[in-house]
């Protein structure tokens, strides 16, 4: 693999489509679904994906998922419970791509303390993470 390959692995799922969830209707959410599919296969968005099948007459499903969570499950644990719940996605996940919400309480020490610090070996030890090399920095 050169570098460039690595640099590319997994583009398709840099931005996730979860548009659904604040449109104003399901035909807003269809067209825009559709729209991100032009780029990127990470989707979670089934209306966009349903269009695409339709109007371009697409035989297969082009919308794809990673494990995903949401505020709902981030804050289950409440504040003090935010590190175990990171915790507990990337083990249950042990490989490949997961998104996990880390704004609920503050994105600034989840980024740096928790993602950045404590579990920073954990995540770059992790197998099938396209391109990503582990150096002692």
């Amino acid at each position: 693999m050169n570098a460039t390959e690595g640099a590319e692995a997994g583009i398709d799922f840099v931005l996730n489509d979860f548009g659904f969830r604040g449109v104003s209707s399901v035909e807003s959410a269809k067209i825009g679904g559709a729209a991100h599919l032009i780029n990127f296969s990470g989707s979670d968005n089934l209306a966009g994906s349903g269009m695409t099948i339709n109007y371009y007459d697409a035989t297969k499903v082009y919308g794809l998922s990673i494990p995903a969570t949401e505020h709902s499950i981030c804050t289950l644990l409440g504040r003090d419970g935010e590190l175990e719940i990171f915790k507990h996605v990337i083990r249950t996940f042990p490989t490949g791509t997961v998104a996990c919400v880390s704004d609920s309480f503050n994105i600034f020490r989840a980024c740096k303390e928790y993602w950045g610090g404590e579990l920073k070996e954990e995540i770059l030890n992790r197998q099938g993470t396209p391109g990503l090399t582990h150096k002692n920095s």
